[in-house]
């Protein structure tokens, strides 16, 4: 498992330790090698304590319970960086106790190896008075202190402090470069901690939104379609794992199809869950009162009691009836669907004839109006992500190229699944690699 990528530092990959720290982590070594060989012992006993410990709560106690064993120390405080401040995250003392979340500490030391970057250590020796403590913890009475940052690719992410109150042998620089090194190897479990939880949750995330949108395609109808004499076709793209887009039709009665293609604003999960609930609307409206009057103003009431405020849903509905010839239609602010008749080679706007879905409530359509079609005629449904596909110089696919490509295809013959095919394959010559900002979807019906 990768775990790279830039992280909430604004750092790259990089490497966990720069050469100079590598260097004065070595610093520990005094060149006896019983106290050498003890201090290798401390640093493993480090890495073993934070390998293989899932939760991340655990591992900050098991931390500071190390820290303060092999300093010899009462107490051992951890400390996250929070914007330009530090914030306790685990106080412990010798016994395990916890110390709450405001323990009293010379936070003097602690602040200036976040601004800094080294580690500290303060001692209270014959002569000298005792630490600079605020009035507040100067009943402590504490006699050393030790501080190391803890890093990860190059920055202080915070601080280990300890500290006693103890007379007994003071700790050394070689003390205090050894607690460094094990700060370090605590920077590095803690930001490995927090980028393997991270690849887990994007593993997750992506399972699910894998999930969502092999659901989302099972919404869609089987393409291509047959109706009587009604052929049809649809594609419908997303341009994030899910999408806002839809596209339907299926049969209201023995003679009659309903035809519908919907965008709500934006893209991604939000609008997905949205236009599910759209289309289950939809049909069940179509499918219970069989008409189109009157079902604008009941789709959106139901929307605006849905979305929140600035979202809203462009649809196109129409009902065929091959033994009438007409097709009845409801264009809510969607695109313009094109009807094109080869016969005279022209095409014919649908134009929208009511608002958008989900915006003000106290809205009506008026009569749905009808259209009549011929033998041969098709007509070709789209979302505003086929006009807006933009090229390398910012151009945009527009209106024209979908009735010029449509054209071309229909004169060779092609049915509603070639016409499709026609379109998608121009979009993708025209974009040429682009990155789509918006759902993609086609329906083409030929009557």
């Amino acid at each position: 498992m990768e775990l790279d990528g830039e992280d909430e530092l604004g750092q790259g990959p990089g490497p966990w330790f720069s050469p100079e720290e590598l260097s004065r982590f070595s610093e520990f070594l005094t060149g006896d090698s019983a106290r050498d060989q003890r201090n290798f012992a401390d640093l493993l006993a480090t890495v073993t304590e934070v390998l293989g410990e899932p939760d991340l709560e655990m591992l900050l106690r098991k931390l500071v319970d190390h820290a303060v064993q092999t300093t010899r120390s009462e107490r051992g405080i951890l400390m996250m960086r929070d914007g330009t401040k530090l914030k306790v995250r685990v106080g412990r003392d010798a016994k395990g106790k916890d110390l709450g979340a405001s323990p009293a500490l010379c936070r003097t030391v602690p602040e200036a190896v976040l601004r800094d970057g080294k580690p500290i250590i303060e001692r209270v020796g014959g002569d000298h008075e005792i630490l600079d403590l605020s009035q507040s913890v100067a009943s402590l009475r504490l006699r050393q202190v030790m501080c190391a940052p803890l890093r990860a690719r190059g920055i202080t992410t915070g601080v280990i402090y300890v500290d006693s109150t103890l007379r007994g042998p003071p700790q050394t620089a070689s003390d205090l470069m050894l607690f460094h090194a094990q700060a370090g190897l605590m920077g590095m479990a803690i930001e490995n901690h927090r980028l393997l939880n991270k690849a887990l949750e994007s593993r997750q995330m992506e399972n699910q939104l894998q999930v969502a949108r092999q659901i989302q395609a099972r919404l869609l109808p089987e393409t291509p379609a047959r109706f009587g004499t009604l052929e049809l076709a649809g594609l419908s793209e997303p341009s994030d794992r899910v999408g806002g887009d839809y596209f339907d039709y299926f049969p209201l009665d023995l003679d009659r199809v309903g035809i519908s293609v919907g965008d709500v604003s934006g893209h991604g999960v939000g609008p997905a869950l949205i236009m599910s609930n759209v289309r289950a609307h939809l049909r069940s409206l179509l499918q219970t009162r069989r008409a189109l009057g009157g079902m604008y103003g009941l789709l959106n009431r139901a929307l605006c009691a849905d979305l929140s405020e600035g979202m809203f849903v462009s649809l196109f509905v129409a009902v065929y009836n091959p033994a009438t010839a007409l097709l009845e239609f409801q264009n809510a602010g969607h695109m313009p669907p094109l009807l094109y008749m080869p016969d005279r080679d022209e095409f014919e706007e649908i134009l929208s004839n009511a608002p958008a879905l989900g915006v003000l409530s106290d809205v009506s359509a008026g009569p749905c109006p009808c259209v009549r079609v011929r033998s041969g005629d098709y007509l070709v449904c789209y979302t505003d992500g086929v006009t807006e596909m933009r090229n390398g110089d910012g151009d945009l696919f527009g209106e024209e190229r979908v009735k010029a490509t449509s054209r071309t295809a229909i004169r060779k013959g092609c049915d509603p699944r070639g016409v499709i095919d026609a379109l998608h394959a121009e979009l993708a010559r025209f974009s040429a690699g682009q990155p789509s900002r918006d759902d993609v979807t086609l329906v083409v019906a030929r009557f």
